[in-house]
């Protein structure tokens, strides 16, 4: 994003008559382009999804070297806790295309990866497929409720032929994150991975950013 001007999509709950959406930088411009009520999905709740949403142009300058900020929203009630806004990753980046719900339509990728998707509707699984022509470790990780994303990931990863090699709910199977992750050493071959919501639900607030990045 630096050096360019982006279009964010910003949702959240008591974002009624905004005043200004500020960064923790004050190099970065945001400008509020619209303000609109957003749907609440089926049995979901406005606290948890949001209920209205903010259009936003984000102006990074060139040469800016953060790869996040915190952004706030202002409102005559007051200003929002700060949630932080990914600027770029040094992974090259691809966005996820539909449809992709099964291992027949698995969006094929490439080692390192940085994929931006969404898990879209209820009961939706988001399948990638990646080929490794060496034995490689390789860290996989899912980027949402750290984010302020509602997705509550599941993240699996399977052999070609549909067995389970490995799978994460919360990371480091503890509480303290909702985001999955999954380390591993995988010898040569073709590997599938599914990412969905640990209790299928889905929807405009369940975005994520799925990182596959070799590690020594």
């Amino acid at each position: 994003m630096a050096g360019m001007k982006t279009r964010v999509i910003l949702r959240g709950w008591l974002l009624k008559d905004p005043t200004a959406v500020v960064a923790d930088r004050s190099e970065v411009r945001i400008t509020v382009v619209s303000h609109a009520a957003a749907a609440v999905p089926g049995r979901q709740k406005a606290e948890q999804t949001g209920d209205e949403q903010l259009e936003l142009d984000v102006e990074v300058p060139a040469g800016f070297a953060a790869d996040s900020i915190q952004i706030s929203v202002r409102t005559a009630g007051g200003e929002s806790p700060p949630r932080r806004l990914p600027l770029g990753s040094e992974l090259p980046l691809i966005q996820e295309q539909e449809p992709n719900d099964g291992f027949r339509q698995a969006q094929q990728i490439s080692v390192p990866q940085l994929v931006v998707g969404g898990i879209h509707a209820d009961a939706n699984v988001d399948v990638y497929g990646f080929e490794l022509l060496q034995t490689t470790k390789l860290r996989i990780q899912v980027e949402a409720a750290s984010l302020g994303s509602n997705l509550d990931s599941m993240l699996t990863l399977w052999t070609a032929g549909g067995s389970i090699v490995a799978s994460s709910d919360d990371a480091a199977g503890t509480a303290l994150s909702r985001d999955s992750v999954i380390e591993t050493e995988l010898p040569a071959g073709r590997y599938l991975v599914t990412l969905q919501d640990a209790l299928d639900r889905g929807g405009p607030a369940h975005p994520y950013r799925l990182h596959f990045r070799t590690v020594p």
